[in-house]
């Protein structure tokens, strides 16, 4: 027999939630079951000792210290997260001090090296140009070829739908870590 469905109706009698009709009903299960009756009368002892008990009551300041708590995890967090912010920034900071250390030096040190250093920084000056002239040129030829196609207002759509969203989904990056950070 399925008796789970009447554990239900128990409960809504204990709670004295129980229409009649229910009632009806599980007294004439419970008078062809066993196993229910059993855990009827489990039940029933059960819920007249926790009524017997009395009622826990918190201390008057278990919210503010509860609260407090709280309150004081989301700080420890918050300084946590800055703390490592700072810190792996410094490190960044004094990483670039240190190139700039050791390159002065070497500039100052030996004159040979300056020129070395000058011709590195002019070729990834020149390669850093040419990089940007070839993206440049491509890019030109994908926005040409995408306004001459029958399809462009589509693409175009679909472009400013992406960045629409693109947009959306930062604002709320930034929006969850500011309420981090705060």
């Amino acid at each position: 027999m399925q008796c789970s469905r009447w554990d239900e109706l128990m409960s809504l009698r204990l709670d004295g939630l129980q229409s009649p009709a229910q009632e009806q009903q599980l007294q004439a299960h419970l008078a062809d079951c066993q196993t229910c009756r059993e855990q009827w009368a489990v039940l029933s002892w059960l819920s007249c000792r926790l009524k017997a008990e009395p009622r826990a009551i918190p201390a008057p300041d278990f919210t503010a210290r509860v609260t407090a708590r709280l309150e004081q995890r989301e700080a420890r967090r918050r300084r946590l997260y800055s703390s490592i912010g700072i810190c792996i920034g410094s490190v960044g900071l004094w990483a670039v001090a240190a190139v700039a250390v050791l390159g002065l030096f070497a500039v100052l040190v030996d004159p040979s090296v300056r020129t070395v250093l000058v011709n590195v920084v002019l070729s990834l000056g020149q390669n850093a140009l040419a990089l940007v002239t070839v993206l440049g040129k491509a890019l030109w030829r994908v926005v040409y070829a995408v306004l001459t196609s029958p399809a462009a207002l589509l693409v175009v759509g679909y472009a400013v739908l992406a960045v629409a969203v693109a947009a959306f989904w930062t604002r709320v990056v930034l929006r969850r870590w500011s309420h981090v950070l705060e």
